[in-house]
């Protein structure tokens, strides 16, 4: 592994010590943030501007506002001494942790039954858009090198958020984003639209969007230019769709950038707006988060939630939780989803989900 922390991660989570380590799009070097005292501080969304930490954002805190902040006691990168950490880990006991990782998993009926009744639903004109979430699960022989698999992770999405989290309530969670929810550049802060998802080696045969992906993407786009709207935003700059790679798949994206002054004092309103994204739930996005939540069999847990470092060492970046699993002793929940509109093909979708859990089944594959 090319950074010193293979050993402190196995220390950590058997210590039961919360800690993240995370990559952002732009760095190639991981910082690991370690803290010291469980629990995580509790804070409603709208508290977020003035706070600092790392962001943990369940899906359901879209409801009932509450996300997680770690703080972190060690901020560690490749220069850092960890003498410290190390006799500080050294008087700590085991702590085995406890955390109840089971969900439903779908079968490819089930799931093909749940797609063909919410395309009947936007077909009726009750929506635009709607998300389907699933579960797949692997199972795993021992246990899993976590420094490894994210020293893996990081290499094969250079491109994404790529993180290695582990934390009493959450449990161990890896992922590796491509969608920003919310990034401050300079004196800009830059949100995303990100829809549509195609294996890159298919694009590269043939390198053009269909109508239904060129929509889905169009919806994202329009929600946040109303969000703006309703904020009274109205000097913000956008950059046309463009083609995005992450990992293995492709998707389209429309950048959005905003003047720092027109946000003060309501950084928390704009991320409870943003979240959950369109992208990740639909349209209306209120009448399609409690289908959602009565449809989906499973609990998304962290899943389309939001994470990312805040206000830590001058950066504040999160990002909206995609292509993540769960790990417990002996398998692996992959979480995944897809955008269903009125043209969407059900076999297509559950194709889609399956090429996007390889962003982290085929790391596990590989150790």
């Amino acid at each position: 592994m090319n950074w010193p922390y293979t050993k402190i991660i196995e220390i950590l989570i058997k210590k039961n010590v919360p800690f993240v380590a995370y990559k952002t799009p732009d760095s190639k070097n991981p910082v690991l943030a370690i803290q010291t005292i469980s629990p995580l501080e509790k804070i409603p969304i709208e508290d977020l501007e003035y706070k600092s930490g790392f962001v943990i954002a369940p899906f359901d805190s879209a409801k009932t506002d509450e996300i997680f902040l770690l703080k972190p006691d060690f901020i560690l990168n490749e220069q850092s001494d960890l003498r410290e950490i190390e006799n500080y880990l050294a008087n700590l006991p085991n702590i085995k942790l406890q955390h109840n990782a089971n969900n439903y998993q779908l079968s490819k009926n089930e799931y093909l039954e749940k797609v063909n009744y919410f395309i009947e639903k936007i077909k009726s004109g009750d929506f635009n858009k709607i998300v389907l979430s699933r579960v797949l699960t692997m199972e795993i022989d021992g246990s899993v090198d976590y420094a490894e698999f994210y020293n893996q992770l990081c290499q094969n999405n250079k491109d994404a958020f790529v993180y290695l989290l582990s934390t009493p309530e959450t449990g161990i969670w890896a992922g590796a984003t491509p969608e920003t929810l919310l990034s401050k550049q300079n004196e800009k802060w830059d949100t995303m639209a990100v829809a549509g998802t195609r294996l890159l080696s298919d694009f590269q045969k043939q390198p053009n969007w269909d109508e239904k992906e060129i929509e889905e993407q169009r919806l994202v786009s329009s929600y946040i230019e109303n969000l703006l709207s309703e904020l009274d935003v109205k000097n913000y700059q956008t950059k046309d769709p463009e083609t995005i790679t992450a990992g293995k798949l492709v998707h389209l994206k429309t950048t959005f950038s905003i003047n720092h002054e027109y946000l003060i004092n309501r950084l928390g309103i704009f991320i409870k707006g943003l979240h959950p994204t369109p992208a990740v739930c639909g349209l209306p996005k209120a009448d399609a988060y409690h289908l959602i939540e009565k449809a989906e069999t499973h609990n998304r847990k962290l899943y389309t939630g939001f994470i990312g470092p805040w206000n830590l060492k001058e950066e504040s970046k999160l990002f909206v939780n995609l292509r993540c699993a769960e790990f417990t002793e002996n398998k692996i929940l992959a979480y995944v989803g897809g955008g269903l509109t009125k043209d969407s093909n059900p076999l297509d979708e559950w194709q889609e989900t399956k090429n996007k859990s390889r962003t982290l089944l085929s790391v596990v594959e590989d150790l």
